[in-house]
């Protein structure tokens, strides 16, 4: 297993603490940082600056995120455009939004975003590129919960999953229930804590369906069983790999969480 973590989050709290890209991914490939994940936004936008970065370093991509809208846009080919660009960036997987409920007829959004995955997700395995979806940690995301997301996959079975440790619990079901339910479409994983309280002063916080609050935490450091599934997925030979999630930490923080993160993670999986 290779840790990775998300472009944006190092590139935001690089800004936020006033040191270089370059200075932050190799003080983050110290503590075992070895690939990132990142939104074609981020490389449209950076690649003049990140592209030399990594090939310096040798970090890798480990995928791109994107939201395709299909709900809203059901004809719309964007995803084409992100899955060669991962192929381009020599990614491993691509991960698609497909859209999110707001007013309207929920059948039919549905119906367009599940047909919007297919054609993506034929696409992909066309050019050989897993393409996945995970459960979004947002109220108007239809696949925020167990049942939700498991809608998707059972309507595309050519979709992966990418499993995010700290998002069910929108719904405050249990990750490892979560685990259990989709270990065999898993092709990469969020590793994403949670605390009832916040860890840093100025992190934000997600509402869940039960109208309570939830903060992000350092790997390992919150209430979400990471090290149990870290186990299970060693006991299961998984391919895959892991990156440390720390969106709505505190970007000032941001550095430290990621580096506590991936030092954890490392230690934990070096048993």
């Amino acid at each position: 297993m290779k840790i990775a973590a998300f472009y944006e989050n190092v590139a935001e709290g690089a800004r936020a603490s006033g040191v270089s890209l370059e200075k932050a991914l190799s003080g983050l490939q110290e503590e075992g940082l070895s690939l990132l994940c990142l939104t074609p936004e981020s490389w449209e936008k950076d690649a003049g600056l990140l592209g030399p970065v990594l090939e310096k370093t040798g970090i890798g991509i480990e995928g791109l995120h994107a939201v395709c809208d299909f709900a809203r846009e059901p004809g719309t080919e964007r995803y084409k455009a992100v899955i060669d660009l991962a192929l381009s960036l020599g990614a491993g997987n691509v991960l698609l939004i497909p859209g999110f409920l707001t007013t309207g007829n929920t059948e039919e959004a549905l119906r367009r975003m599940t047909g919007g995955m297919r054609r993506a997700a034929r696409y992909g395995a066309e050019k050989g590129m897993p393409v996945l979806m995970e459960d979004y940690d947002g109220m108007l995301a239809p696949f925020n919960s167990i049942a939700g997301l498991a809608y998707f996959l059972d309507a595309v079975p050519e979709l992966g999953c990418a499993f995010d440790t700290g998002n069910f619990c929108m719904y405050r079901e249990d990750e490892l229930c979560a685990f259990e339910r989709f270990a065999g479409r898993i092709v990469t994983v969020h590793l994403k804590d949670r605390s009832d309280l916040p860890f840093f002063p100025g992190d934000s916080f997600k509402v869940c369906a039960d109208l309570e609050k939830i903060w992000p935490a350092p790997v390992g450091s919150g209430s979400i069983r990471i090290a149990e599934i870290l186990r299970e997925l060693q006991m299961r030979a998984y391919p895959g790999n892991v990156i440390v999630e720390h969106y709505d930490v505190d970007p000032e923080r941001m550095l430290s969480a990621i580096r506590t993160s991936v030092a954890w993670v490392r230690d934990f999986l070096a048993e």
